[in-house]
C-alpha cells in the first residue's frame, strides 16, 4: 500500500494537464494532416490542364479556372503553415506539461519514500520498546 501524501492532488492535476495537452497535440496533428490533404488535392487539381484548342471564350474560362486553382494551392499552403505552427505550439505545451508532471511525480516518490522510512523507524522503535519491557519484566 502506498501512503498518501499532500502531493497526490498536485500529481493528479499535473497528469490531467498532461492529458489535456496530449489531446491538444493530437488535434493539432489532425489539423495538419487535413491541411496537407487539402494541399495535395489542390496541387492535383492544378496539374490537370483542361485547356484545349477551341473558341477564345472557353480558353479564357479555362485560364480563370486555372488561376483559381493556383490561388487554392497558395491558400492551402498557408493553411499548412498555420497548422504546422499550431502543432509546434501544441508540442511545446505537451512537452512542458509532461516535464512538470514528471517533476511532481518524482517529488511524490521521494515523499512516499520518506514516509515509509519514518513508518519503519516508528515500528522499530515500538518493537524495541516492547522487547525492552519484556526483558525488564522477565529479569524480575
Amino acid at each position: 500500500m502506498t501512503p498518501p501524501t499532500r502531493v497526490d492532488k498536485v500529481v493528479e492535476l499535473r497528469e490531467r494537464a498532461e492529458d489535456d495537452a496530449l489531446c491538444g497535440l493530437a488535434r493539432a496533428r489532425a489539423t495538419v494532416e487535413k491541411a496537407q490533404e487539402r494541399l495535395s488535392r489542390a496541387v492535383a487539381a492544378t496539374r490537370h490542364d483542361a485547356r484545349a484548342s477551341g473558341p477564345v471564350e472557353l480558353w479564357q474560362v479555362d485560364e480563370l479556372a486555372r488561376r483559381r486553382a493556383l490561388q487554392a494551392v497558395r491558400a492551402a499552403e498557408g493553411e499548412v503553415q498555420v497548422a504546422a505552427k499550431g502543432e509546434a505550439t501544441a508540442r511545446d505545451g505537451y512537452t512542458a506539461a509532461r516535464q512538470e508532471a514528471q517533476v511532481v511525480r518524482r517529488v511524490q516518490e521521494r515523499r512516499r519514500a520518506e514516509v515509509l522510512v519514518e513508518l519503519e523507524k516508528r515500528e522499530r522503535r515500538d518493537v524495541d520498546e516492547l522487547a525492552t519491557l519484556r526483558f525488564n519484566t522477565a529479569a524480575r
